[in-house]
């Protein structure tokens, strides 16, 4: 008698999780809208918006400046809930429900992503200090060490758990987020560029992925 494949079974295991696409469709909502909150919260709109309240309603309205903050917590909180209940309800009412694993990759991915995130912010400060780079510069290099830190977490997911489709996000996702090196922005609007330029990659993705896992549930 055969023994079964126990890395085999744990890799499936793992897919499992991934293999709807609303991992991917959760992560687009909150690099979307993580980039359109700190881009909001730095625009000088945004700010005489503030003060004007402030004005009028006096100090106690200073907290409307958190207003993107708490947004992005719902988001989070909110697409877990909606998560769930699609996966109970109808995803996986039939197939049965999974508890998300804590580490998906070894720790090693996620040191070397670290790594790589400083990297990159000591590449940026070490250039401006041989006057080779402004300070906007190193304040776009944030977004893109950022990007190449998450997206070699996402190459690291993908070999893991033998996701394709995941090297692919986080190969395309490194490279879009070097183009925000060379674009003249600030900081608030490369974050928005950035938010963006992620979220409708990862949403793309999801988006295809529901598609297929909703097309084999009607077909069974």
């Amino acid at each position: 008698m055969a023994l079964p494949d126990v890395d085999k079974l744990i890799r499936q295991t793992r897919q499992y999780e991934f293999s709807d696409g609303l991992r991917d469709l959760q992560m687009a909502v909150l690099l979307g809208i993580g980039g359109m909150t700190v881009w909001l919260s730095l625009e000088p709109m945004w700010m005489t918006f503030v003060g004007n309240m402030v004005k009028v309603f006096g100090r106690w309205a200073a907290w409307v400046n958190m207003l993107p903050v708490f947004l992005a917590a719902l988001a989070v909180l909110g697409t877990l809930g909606l998560m769930n209940t699609l996966r109970r309800r109808w995803l996986w009412r039939e197939s049965g429900m999974v508890k998300s694993s804590r580490w998906i990759v070894p720790r090693r991915v996620n040191v070397l992503s670290a790594v790589i995130l400083l990297a990159g912010l000591a590449l940026g400060l070490g250039l401006r200090y041989l006057g080779q780079a402004d300070d906007s510069f190193v304040l776009r290099m944030l977004w893109a060490a950022t990007g190449w830190a998450f997206g070699y977490t996402l190459v690291g997911v993908g070999r893991h758990i033998s996701l394709s489709r995941y090297v692919w996000l986080g190969v395309m996702g490194g490279l879009i987020s070097t183009v925000v090196l060379f674009l003249p922005l600030t900081f608030g609007q490369t974050s928005l560029i950035f938010g963006s330029a992620w979220c409708l990659l990862l949403a793309t993705s999801g988006i295809v992925t529901l598609r297929r896992a909703l097309l084999s549930i009607r077909g069974q």
